[in-house]
Parts: C-alpha cells; sequence; structure tokens
C-alpha cells in the first residue's frame, strides 16, 4: 500500500515540475494536461450500518481523490490515465488504483477505437460517478447505482468501438460497444453480497474471483427537442470463485454441506434513461434490472430460487439550479433485491419452513420482510463556494434493508430449534431509518 501511493506521488511530482517549467512535451505533438480532484464527507446513520460504522455517532470514512494526464500526441491519438482512491465506510480503504487509462485513436466522428482500462457506460452517471463535481447529489440513487456493485461496473480491461452520429431531423447518436474483463477484489463488497446470498452460519467464504469476459453497449439518443435525451445501456459479466465453509458443527451433518466448491456467475443487466434540462431544471429518470444465475454445486440446488433471480430498481429525480452558487435536487428511488419476492415473504416463508430447522436454509427471519427492499427519499442542496470548491448537504428518509451487507454487522441471533443453545444468526436491518451525509470537494 505505502509502495503504492509512494509511486503515484512519484509520478504527480515528475509531471507538476514539468508543469512549471512550462507543458510537458511528449514527443513534439502535444502538451500533458493535468486535472483531479479531492473530497472529504461524512456520513451518518439513525439506525443501520450503511457500508459501515455510520449508525454510531457517524463516519469520517468518506473521501475520493483523482489525479489523471492526459495528451493529445497527434490530431487521432490520444493518450489517459487517472490515478483514483476513495474510502466508503467499510469499502476501498484509501487503496489507490487505476480508475481508467487508455489509448483512443479517431478515425472518424462516427468511429473511434480505444484500447486499456475503459469507463463503463452505464446508465447516464456511470462514467462520471467519481467526479461530485458533476452532480447535485452527494450519493448518486442507489436503485442504479449500487454502492455494493460499483467495482464490478465501474471498468473493464477490453476495447471500446464508440462514435457520434448526426441524424438530420430525428437527432443524434451516441454509441459505445466494449468488450473485455473487469476485476473487482476478493473483500470487495461484491463477493460480500454473494456470501450475504448463504446461511449466515455456514461461514461461507468466496475468494480467487476471476472474470471470464464482459460485453457492455450503449445508445443515446439526442433528440431533436433540445434536451431531451434518452439511453439504453446492458452488460454481460461472467465469472466464477472458490467457495468454502466451516459450517456450525450443530448442523454440518444434517445438511451433509460439502467442504468447498466453485460458484459460477453471469451478471446480465440493462438500463434505460430519460433526461430531459430545461431553463435551470434537470429532469432525470432510470430503470435498471440485473439477471443473476448462480451455479454452485453442493451449496445451490438447482431449482432454488437462489439459482436465478433478477433485482430491480428505479429512481426520479429533479435537479434546480437557483444562482450560480446555489442549487438543489431530490430523487425517490426504489430496489428490490429480487422482483419476484418484493414484500420478503418468500424469503422469510424460506427461513421458516427450512427443513434443517428455522434459518439454516437462508432467507429473512419473521420482522425482516423489509431486507427484500431499499426506498429512499432524497433532498440535496449544493453551495459553489468558488469556480473550484463546493459543498453538499444531503438527508435521505430510508424504508427497507437491502444492499447492505451483514458482515458490517447488521446481524442477530433468532431462535433456532436445530442448534445447540437454541439459537442462530442472521440479518436484522431497522425498517424506518434516516441517512445524512455532508461533503466538501476541490478540484483542479
Amino acid at each position: 500500500m505505502m509502495k503504492r501511493t509512494a509511486i503515484l506521488f512519484s509520478f504527480i511530482l515528475v509531471f507538476l515540475s514539468a508543469q512549471s517549467a512550462g507543458a510537458f512535451e511528449l514527443g513534439s505533438e502535444g502538451q500533458v494536461t493535468i486535472h483531479g480532484f479531492i473530497t472529504q464527507g461524512y456520513l451518518l446513520s439513525s439506525d443501520n450500518k450503511f457500508f459501515g460504522d455510520t449508525d454510531n455517532g457517524g463516519t469520517y470514512h468518506f473521501n475520493e481523490r483523482g489525479i489523471n494526464f492526459t495528451s493529445d500526441v497527434s490530431d487521432r491519438l490520444r493518450l489517459g490515465i487517472q490515478f483514483f482512491s476513495r474510502d466508503f465506510g467499510s469499502l476501498g480503504e484509501n487503496e489507490v488504483t487505476i480508475d481508467w487509462a487508455y489509448a483512443d485513436y479517431s478515425f472518424t466522428e462516427w468511429a473511434n477505437f480505444k484500447a486499456g482500462k475503459i469507463k463503463m457506460p452505464q446508465g447516464l452517471y456511470n462514467t462520471s460517478r467519481d467526479v461530485d463535481m458533476l452532480r447535485t447529489s452527494v450519493l448518486l440513487p442507489q436503485s442504479v447505482y449500487n454502492e455494493g456493485w460499483r467495482d464490478s461496473i465501474n471498468a473493464l480491461n477490453g476495447f471500446e468501438y464508440y462514435g457520434y452520429a448526426p441524424a438530420g431531423k430525428v437527432g443524434s447518436f451516441e454509441y459505445h460497444i466494449l468488450g473485455g474483463v473487469n476485476q473487482f477484489d476478493d473483500d470487495g463488497p461484491e463477493m460480500r453480497l454473494l456470501e450475504d446470498q448463504f446461511p449466515i452460519y455456514q461461514g461461507v467464504d468466496v475468494t480467487n474471483n476471476e472474470v471470464d469476459r464482459t460485453y457492455v453497449g450503449s445508445v443515446l439518443w439526442e433528440t431533436p427537442l433540445d434536451g431531451l435525451s434518452f439511453g439504453v445501456s446492458g452488460w454481460e459479466m461472467n465469472f466464477n470463485a472458490d467457495i468454502t465453509s466451516s459450517p456450525d458443527e450443530d448442523v454440518a451433518d444434517i445438511l451433509k454441506l460439502p467442504a468447498s466448491s466453485v460458484i459460477e456467475v453471469t451478471q446480465t443487466g440493462w438500463t434505460t434513461s430519460l433526461q430531459y434540462a430545461v431553463g435551470d431544471f434537470v429532469f432525470s429518470t432510470e430503470y435498471n434490472r440485473i439477471n443473476y444465475e448462480m451455479d454452485s454445486p453442493g451449496f445451490i440446488p438447482e431449482d432454488s430460487t437462489a439459482s436465478d433471480f433478477d433485482s430491480e430498481g428505479y429512481y426520479g429525480m429533479v435537479t434546480y439550479r437557483f444562482t450560480d452558487w446555489f442549487e438543489v435536487g431530490t430523487y425517490y428511488s426504489e430496489y428490490y433485491a429480487n422482483r419476484d419476492d418484493k414484500d420478503g415473504d418468500k424469503a422469510v416463508a424460506k427461513w421458516e419452513n427450512a427443513l434443517g430447522g428455522p434459518g439454516t436454509e437462508g432467507g429473512y427471519p419473521p420482522g425482516q420482510e423489509h431486507r427484500a427492499y431499499l426506498k429512499d427519499l432524497a433532498l440535496s442542496l449544493r453551495f459553489d463556494i468558488t469556480e473550484n470548491w463546493i459543498f453538499k448537504v444531503e438527508g435521505h428518509k430510508m424504508r427497507g434493508g437491502a444492499i447492505m451487507l451483514n458482515s458490517d454487522g447488521n446481524t442477530a441471533t433468532y431462535p433456532s430449534s436445530v442448534l445447540v443453545g437454541g439459537q442462530i444468526e442472521g440479518p436484522s436491518y431497522t425498517k424506518d431509518w434516516e441517512l445524512y451525509t455532508a461533503k466538501v470537494s476541490y478540484s483542479f
């Protein structure tokens, strides 16, 4: 970690030294342009742990830092790289990574080719979600921009073909086609969310993930009506990982679980987007659905609802800029972990009717039906202090406990007739709660 940080700042010093003497020359063609941003925020929840210890006096583990270097090597070739770190509760931990790095070659306006680590164009905001200055809200709607799956849809290593095609009276079209592989950490939220699919008593650990392939496509239509745009984006990702279990000794003999297996996951998602900017108003709405196909011999029965299910999310958002320095935004968002069990009743029945005793086959304990969804009404205030400094405050009225992680401490013990002592651990979330955020950002 320290070594990576030292390398990053060495790069920064070299390039800043070059800039202080004039633009850094790359060959004889162009100059290196440097931009970056630094943010620091605060998260506080009335109940539940929102990806970290937010309910115990709040947390300052909430920041982003990025610096990027770009250069037009020639009229057709552009190079760029961004170093990035973030801390979001229990996620990120300020590990310095390469957020994107590419060589971009332009043939014509409608035909361009990019290679390297490339941002995935999912929805309206995925390619810009790291840059706080570009939006009104502190947190994007979690129904579409789930922080738990952020790394898996952030960027891929591979190739992109994209272009912009004017279409006369019909408007214009922007399109992207990408192929490659993406990467995410074994201790990141994606693997921890997978572990949450299994009963806690099993002690499931998912590691050594490897992405086989990722495909992405998107089209954005700028309609003839000024300010109105419509987009469709989609992706498919296939990966596998090792799964091991250290089950509770009291039930291991009953359920006959293997000590290890392999889990294979195919994630197929799509998003439709609509945005209308008129005057100082911006209206946005998006709908997202993701299908999960999971196979893990010995852990997930083939006919189980856990082997093939769809999540669903959507939101509506309005922002209005009152002055050059003050902007207000609000949105309402709904997310369902399984669109076939929106109220959580099926998951509770699974908990209660388990053959090995209550809770031994997963699901939600009685009274935890709201684990199945997350409904969020948010209000955001943005203050542009200067051209480079902004300050935001935001409040969320929440209902439900979806997307959050059991491993952050959102658990409790419940009665079970199988275990010695008569108790089993399971998810525990408060149904109605609030989340408050504040954030300062500087960009250059």
